[in-house]
C-alpha cells in the first residue's frame, strides 16, 4: 500500500492588491500557513460557539482585527506602566 499524504487547502480568490501586499509582508516560508491557520481555527470556534453573531462581526469591514489590536495595544500599555512600578 501507497502511504499517501493528504494536504487539504482553503482557497479563496484574492485581488491583485491583496496579493502584492501579501508578498510583501507575508514572504517568509511558512508565515502564512502559520498565521492563516490560527485564524481559521478562531473564526471556525466563534462560529461554532455563536454563528449570527459571529459571521455579523467578521463581515464588518475592520472592526475585528482593528478591534483586537486596539485591546492588545491598551493592554501592553497598562502592564508596563505597572511593571515599572508606576
Amino acid at each position: 500500500m501507497n502511504d499517501v499524504t493528504v494536504k487539504h487547502r482553503f482557497l479563496f480568490e484574492i485581488s491583485e492588491e491583496q496579493m502584492i501586499r501579501a508578498n510583501r509582508v507575508l514572504s517568509q516560508y511558512g508565515l502564512r500557513k502559520a498565521i492563516f491557520g490560527k485564524i481559521l481555527d478562531d473564526v471556525l470556534e466563534c462560529i461554532e460557539t455563536d454563528a449570527g453573531m459571529s459571521i455579523g462581526i467578521l463581515m464588518s469591514e475592520k472592526v475585528v482585527m482593528t478591534g483586537i489590536m486596539t485591546v492588545l495595544a491598551a493592554k501592553t500599555k497598562k502592564g508596563k506602566v505597572k511593571s515599572d512600578g508606576a
